[in-house]
């Protein structure tokens, strides 16, 4: 409702054809988080906010998002509001481009958050075949990709001054499976990784595996959780695996997933074991609970986090 009224405020004073492709977009989510360390408690409150506002004229649109973060959880610093993604998409013949400043999707190797200043991505489509070429303001980002697909299984190809990417993934008798390498220049820096999941009677299994030669660090989140918080942090040469499973239980969206880390150095592996609970509520709000259990072989790196988060979109 509010929303309503404030664009029917700014359509006062704009006409309408100027407003048409105007769109205000949100959310925000507040988390409560309990922590154990090896006998330590903690509490905290902390929140993030965002607001997007997205305007489009013909094949051109603009996006801009602020957010504000209380990352830290301090109560003796204020939050400040910051400008995130701010891009331009446009068309210029077939030929489609997109530039600003953004953060990237993670994948299961690598976090990919950090914003640069001058990202550009330019694209097109051949036969098929998906052709692009990405960077930002620093020379040596700049990288080519080839993605399309074959029988059904999709591929992809990226080159980036430092190392070659290469992606595959489709479906074999209903596993969905994708692989993914990284051959670095650097002398063993190479890492890989396989992910299988399979549906039935009504439950999701997956199975993730990422290895990593001794020199290569695994960053990414989009599986195991944010590994750069973990209380024993992934080093180089860390592998991580495990499985999970997925179903719908009285209403509520429950996940169980248990992997490990196994330490390069063979003295700090760690056993996970993360219980996510999720109801949607009303109004385009949820709820969700989150237990982690870290049981690591040092015994004062063992951790219990209980996270309650409270999230609304708009």
């Amino acid at each position: 409702m509010k929303k309503q009224l404030l664009i029917a405020a700014v359509a006062a004073t704009m006409g309408t054809a100027a407003i048409a492709d105007i769109s205000i977009t949100g959310n925000m989510k507040v988390n409560y988080t309990n922590t154990d360390t090896n006998g330590t408690v903690t509490n905290q409150v902390g929140h993030e906010a965002n607001l997007a506002l997205a305007g489009k004229n013909g094949n051109t649109s603009v996006h801009i998002e602020m957010a504000l973060d209380d990352a830290n959880k301090d109560a003796t610093e204020e939050g400040t509001v910051v400008l995130e993604d701010v891009h331009l998409t446009t068309m210029i013949g077939d030929v489609k481009l997109k530039t600003g400043t953004w953060n990237g999707s993670d994948t299961i190797l690598d976090q990919d958050s950090a914003r640069t200043a001058g990202n550009y991505i330019v694209s097109t489509t051949m036969s098929g075949v998906a052709l692009s070429v990405e960077g930002d303001t620093e020379e040596a980002s700049t990288s080519v990709k080839v993605a399309g697909s074959v029988s059904g299984v999709a591929l992809s190809y990226k080159a980036k001054a430092t190392q070659d990417e290469v992606t595959v993934a489709g479906s074999v008798a209903g596993v969905d499976i994708a692989y993914a390498n990284i051959d670095a220049d650097a002398a063993a820096s190479d890492k890989s990784s396989v992910s299988l999941n399979y549906s039935t009677n009504g439950f999701d299994l997956s199975y993730v595996n990422a290895d990593a030669d001794a020199n290569a660090v695994i960053s990414g989140d989009s599986y195991f959780g944010d590994v750069t918080t973990f209380e024993t942090a992934m080093a180089a040469g860390d592998d991580i695996s495990g499985f999970g499973v997925k179903t719908t239980l009285a209403g509520n969206t429950v996940q169980l997933k248990s992997f490990t880390m196994e330490d390069y150095s063979a003295s700090a592996d760690v056993d996970f074991i993360k219980v996510i609970a999720t109801r949607a509520l009303a109004n385009g709000t949820t709820f969700e609970a989150t237990y982690t259990d870290e049981d690591s072989t040092t015994a004062t790196s063992d951790r219990e986090t209980f996270d309650l988060e409270l999230a609304v979109k708009f």
